[in-house]
């Protein structure tokens, strides 16, 4: 039982660290410097904890980096290894923080199982990919690591070899989404996406219906192909979030985002949409 409770803190942990954007590590490529939008030591709890009890207490930690450090990688003969540690150090003296590195020796204490001959740590312990970019942010959510930029790259690792690697250079075509916000938004709802109210009598005295939409697919030129939309307020109506999905489908362009190779509808899908009747 205190194994359980341990592992589902541990999750529960793990997912606040998420829960807001998160500082990303920083890796080197042929020279070229790279956010690596991932945190790959924290993919073994046994070294994050090492490593956590290593680093000095009054590091800073913040919400928006949980670990309180910046891992510093590179790609090294096909390997992804990992080069160094810093950490901000306040004094009290001043509001801006002091950068330090971890101690060389101290490196290769906590990750002694995997440094080779030539004192290389390479992260024999990931396996899975990562994602590292560069540029201009074109999207982002305040949560972990959701965010996307005009250049990025997929990086398969298997026991810390690079096995695949891909770079595609993301671009953003301008349209209509529901995070915008502007001002006149209930009567740009309106006039896209018009309802037969009148058909449902059974919205007398409603003042204000709330949609929701999932699965949200675009193409290239900016139509809404597929989407999932369901009424949660006042009440589920299949009828009227089919008319939703209809007048959705019909309108163009929508905003599209390509993204590592393909078409997303970020913006559109995962939004609950307020449509005021009446105030």
């Amino acid at each position: 039982m205190k194994k359980l409770l341990l592992s589902m803190t541990l999750a529960l942990v793990a997912l606040a660290s998420y829960a807001t954007g998160q500082v990303s590590d920083v890796i080197y490529i042929d020279g070229t410097k790279w956010e690596l939008l991932g945190s790959p030591v924290s993919t073994d709890s046994v070294l994050r904890r090492e490593l956590g009890a290593s680093l000095p207490k009054e590091r800073g930690i913040s919400t928006a980096n949980w670990d309180g450090y910046t891992a510093y990688w590179s790609i090294r003969q096909k390997e992804l290894c990992l080069d160094s540690i810093t950490y901000e150090v306040y004094d009290g003296s001043s509001p801006q923080g002091k950068t330090e590195s971890l101690a060389s020796d101290v490196l290769l204490r906590v990750f002694k199982r995997y440094a080779d001959k030539k004192g290389r740590i390479v992260a024999a312990w990931f396996n899975g990919d990562i994602r590292v970019a560069r540029g201009k942010v074109l999207y982002y959510e305040h949560s972990g690591y959701e965010r996307n930029y005009e250049t990025e790259q997929i990086l398969a690792i298997k026991k810390g070899a690079v096995c695949n690697r891909k770079e595609y250079n993301n671009y953003v075509v301008d349209g209509f989404s529901f995070d915008k916000g502007t001002p006149n938004f209930q009567a740009e709802i309106h006039e896209k996406f018009p309802l037969h109210i009148e058909r449902y009598p059974e919205l007398a005295g409603v003042k204000r219906i709330m949609f929701s939409v999932k699965k949200a697919r675009v193409d290239a030129q900016g139509h809404l192909v597929e989407c999932e939309v369901k009424v949660l307020r006042p009440d589920d109506n299949p009828r009227l979030a089919a008319e939703m999905a209809e007048a959705m489908k019909a309108y163009s362009p929508w905003r599209v985002f390509y993204i590592n190779g393909e078409y997303r509808a970020l913006g559109i899908e995962h939004y609950t949409i307020p449509y005021v009747l009446s105030e």
